[in-house]
């Protein structure tokens, strides 16, 4: 009987120990995903700001990928042009991201999401209310921190 009662609490154990461990993988996955949507949410408060210096920093070196309003990818060295007009030209930039799905890979996580982009300007003119674009960024961890090492904008069907 002791003997019997020794493998049920073995067993207990390795249950606990496994259902502990899954635990940890869960949290740990989720937490990369959060820290990634984090990303995100800077990218966005740096266009909205103009701060050229602080959005291309959250790009890797070796980026490609294809933006909105581009003919063909391009890389990091361009990357920022846009939100340098956003600055330069005094645009009042908003946006609404709505999150469509998300996968951690380890050291990578690619996020999905759609967004509008209205940009007001100073003339009075304002473009994009109303569009509504599909975007997917890929990120791989960098020491502490993650980069967009890819990504691709298309236009929504209206």
């Amino acid at each position: 009987m002791a003997r019997a009662e020794t493998t049920r609490c073995l067993l207990l154990g390795f249950a606990v120990l496994i259902g502990l461990g899954a635990a940890a993988t869960a949290s740990a996955e989720g937490t990369a995903i959060a820290d990634v949507w984090a990303r995100k949410d800077d990218y966005w408060r740096f266009i909205k700001a103009g701060d050229v210096d602080s959005y291309t920093t959250l790009w890797h070196e070796n980026f490609i990928g294809w933006p909105c309003h581009e003919d063909h990818p391009v890389r990091k060295s361009s990357i920022g042009g846009w939100v340098k007009d956003i600055r330069d030209k005094k645009i009042a930039f908003t946006s609404a991201l709505t999150r469509e799905g998300a996968q951690d890979f380890g050291q990578i996580v690619v996020v999905h999401y759609r967004t509008t982009m209205v940009s007001a300007y100073p003339d009075g003119h304002v473009e994009g209310r109303g569009e509504e674009s599909k975007i997917t960024h890929t990120w791989m961890k960098v020491g502490n921190t993650w980069q967009i090492v890819g990504g691709m904008c298309g236009r929504m069907k209206q």
